[in-house]
């Protein structure tokens, strides 16, 4: 019995240690983010949305639709991993329609992408706790923070 407890007390200890250095590692992943916009991005206009940022680079049509849960967007996105510096190596390069705000996508990218609109160029920042967290998928390794150059091609209003 003692060992049982034992052993059960040396897990928990382990389980938030991890939990420890997980946060600490976000912290400072919104910290490098919240630095890169600063120092490349102040004139630009910036939305945070639950931990995510989306700087947006350029809006090329004056009046469009914005992009609400539920609907469908089609994107052309490049993915790059994020690091102290800034961007690192990309990831991805694609077109593709997708569905917004109902959990098809990675959390950062699900929710930066609300609220942009048709035309709309942006960045979509977030730390790894939204993107692929603990585990490493094909290019990036777990706990990475990531960014997404993002253009809005079409919105389908899904009502």
């Amino acid at each position: 019995m003692f060992r049982l407890c034992l052993c059960l007390a040396a897990a928990l200890l382990f389980a938030l240690s991890c939990e420890s250095e997980v946060r600490e590692a976000n912290i400072n992943q919104n910290k490098y983010i919240d630095d890169y916009i600063q120092k490349q991005f102040a004139d630009k206009e910036v939305i945070r949305y639950e931990g995510v940022a989306r700087v947006v680079i350029a809006n090329n049509l004056p009046v469009s639709t914005a992009i609400d849960p539920g609907d469908s967007a089609y994107l052309h996105l490049v993915g790059y991993t994020f690091g102290q510096n800034g961007p690192e190596s990309q990831f991805t390069h694609d077109s593709c329609m997708v569905r917004v705000g109902k959990g098809d996508l990675i959390t950062g990218l699900d929710r930066g992408l609300i609220g942009a609109r048709l035309g709309q160029e942006s960045l979509i920042l977030f730390p790894a706790q939204l993107g692929y967290g603990r585990q490493s998928v094909g290019m990036v390794p777990e706990n990475t923070a990531l960014l997404f150059d993002v253009l809005v091609a079409a919105i389908k209003k899904n009502d």
